[in-house]
């Protein structure tokens, strides 16, 4: 088979009914099409949190993990290729016009040849080769199946020629979500990338770094000799707020246009809206939020009947009608129900208090002091589960709140454990130091969602620093690898729906919901582009670069 340029990704055929199923009253206003003639120009102000913003224009974590650093890189920085806007979600060529593989192990990819860096050097095959090589090696995030060589080589300046290790199937070509760096400012510190200061930010994107303070602000300008479509917004600036009720009313001075990233919760959407100046534009969100339970730390939490009896104490729907005022769903597997990858059959495990006790009950879990706790049938103590949350999550924290009192009602002690947001992702994603029994893990993986597959790959089989529940399994993994390496799109989806179910029967992880997102933008500008996740995220900087003044 030869795989030839650009196939599309037709798999979010539901996209817009799921937004519909939010329901959100009075909803976004309809845009208008963009004349033909629309000017450029104006400004796009951001408005971001602080604990969002970034500290330096490094190389780091803030790029992979950052909710302001995943959305800064990709307006300055090229990529190769990107998942293009709804509603077909097409693989939309960037700096790589167009590829070619005979069976998806090798490829070539062909580049654009007027392409630019900042500084007015031209953009080669060598520098693509010089950021697949490197970035990989020094962020974790960019080192997966789809940028590890056996081979990569430039065929001239402006074609680059790469074998992988193994064959990547799938609808997607490789190297997803990469910056590129340019060569000759990057290589004297390609043995430690995290170190250079990349003060000026020099990138071939459509948009130049003019002024960065760190925590505070970040303004760009538009790249006037940028190669591709130039952005209608002649400038772009992020402010940093001190809380989400400044940045409201930021909003709603007009100080900011939109939100950077997760939008307003819905009880502040519902009051922005009342503002003549502010429209809500609703989207399904990206973040599924799942419970890991650590199987590495001894104890009740290890019996597969107790992790079944606690998905069937916790009423879901209540947590959702609670922190989403009835606006968000439920989830059975981290593939979005909206997929064609979905599997349709999983196991339910809906609010059931009777089947949860009869689970533990049968499992030899009973009160035998009659305090209302269930005692461990091997030791005697009570049945007291860890469950750690962040303190910055605070409609996870009320949901954590609800589920205590909900598995209460079913004899299960939970104690909440809060905690700063560094501590808590290094506490979850170290089971081994059996510093929690529950964990709280949000899946935020958009329409290309292979990576995901790292989170559930045994600590055994490498899968160190994702796995959250010290998850084992080796007939799982086994079946990962197939499916990646898998050319056929029919029996790859037969792979995935196998891997959903092997997951939800042995629920390393609970799945629990997904929740709206509701972005508030300023009417002054048109051409926000609506998105799963929201207008603004690290799989969607498409509204930076269609956002313009209305007429």
């Amino acid at each position: 088979m030869k795989v030839k340029v650009f196939p599309k990704l037709a798999v979010l055929s539901l996209v817009l009914l799921l937004a519909a199923l939010f329901g959100f009253a009075g909803g976004a206003k309809e845009k208008e099409a963009p004349a033909a003639e629309t000017p450029y120009g104006g400004r796009l102000n951001v408005g971001w949190t602080t604990e969002q913003a970034i500290e330096t224009l490094q190389l780091g974590e803030a790029w992979e993990l950052g909710d302001m650093g995943t959305v800064f890189w990709q307006l300055l920085y090229d990529q190769l290729w990107m998942i293009g806007p709804p509603p077909d979600y097409a693989i939309t060529p960037r700096l790589a016009k167009g590829w070619d593989t005979e069976d998806r192990q090798t490829w070539t990819y062909h580049l654009v040849e007027n392409a630019r860096w900042h500084d007015g050097k031209p953009v080669t095959a060598d520098d693509v080769i010089f950021s697949m090589v490197n970035i990989p090696k020094a962020m974790p995030v960019w080192d997966t199946p789809d940028t590890t060589f056996e081979s990569i080589e430039a065929l001239d300046d402006h074609t680059v020629k790469f074998t992988l290790e193994e064959v990547f199937g799938g609808e997607y070509p490789p190297v997803f979500w990469m910056p590129i760096f340019p060569k000759h400012i990057w290589e004297p510190y390609k043995d430690d990338m995290l170190a250079f200061d990349n003060d000026k930010a020099i990138a071939s994107g459509p948009f130049k770094l003019k002024e960065f303070k760190p925590a505070e602000s970040l303004w760009l300008v538009v790249n006037e000799d940028y190669w591709g479509e130039r952005p209608y917004v002649d400038e772009v600036v992020f402010r940093t707020y001190g809380s989400e009720d400044t940045l409201y009313m930021a909003l709603k001075r007009g100080e900011v246009d939109m939100i950077g990233y997760y939008g307003a919760s819905v009880l502040a959407a519902q009051d922005l809206e009342k503002s003549p100046n502010i429209d809500i534009m609703v989207n399904p969100g990206n973040n599924t939020w799942m419970m890991p339970f650590n199987l590495h730390k001894e104890g009740p939490i290890q019996d597969l009947n107790v992790r079944k009896a606690i998905l069937h104490g916790i009423d879901r729907q209540k947590i959702v009608d609670m922190i989403y005022m009835g606006q968000g769903i439920l989830a059975d597997s981290p593939v979005y129900a909206e997929l064609e990858d979905h599997n349709p059959n999983l196991p339910e495990y809906n609010y059931d208090p009777g089947r949860a006790k009869g689970l533990l009950d049968s499992a030899g879990y009973r009160d035998s002091d009659g305090n209302g706790i269930r005692n461990d049938p091997d030791t005697g103590d009570d049945v007291s589960l860890v469950l750690i949350v962040p303190s910055e999550w605070t409609e996870i924290f009320k949901a954590s709140t609800l589920i205590k009192e909900q598995l209460a009602e079913v004899g299960l002690e939970i104690v909440i454990n809060t905690m700063d947001i560094d501590t808590f992702y290094e506490l979850s994603y170290t089971p081994e130091d059996d510093e929690f029994d529950i964990a709280w893990e949000e899946f935020d993986a958009g329409p290309n969602y292979d990576w995901i597959w790292d989170y559930f790959y045994s600590y055994e089989g490498g899968g160190e620093g994702w796995n959250a529940s010290y998850y084992n399994n080796p007939e799982l993994d086994e079946l990962i690898d197939t499916m990646r390496a898998e050319v056929d799109l029919t029996q790859r989806r037969q792979y995935i729906y196998e891997i959903q179910k092997i997951i939800a029967e042995d629920l390393p992880k609970g799945a629990m919901f997904r929740g709206p997102m509701m972005d508030p933008v300023n009417t002054r500008l048109e051409g926000y582009v609506n998105f799963m996740g929201g207008i603004s995220s690290w799989i969607n900087p498409w509204t930076y670069y269609k956002v313009r003044l209305k007429k």
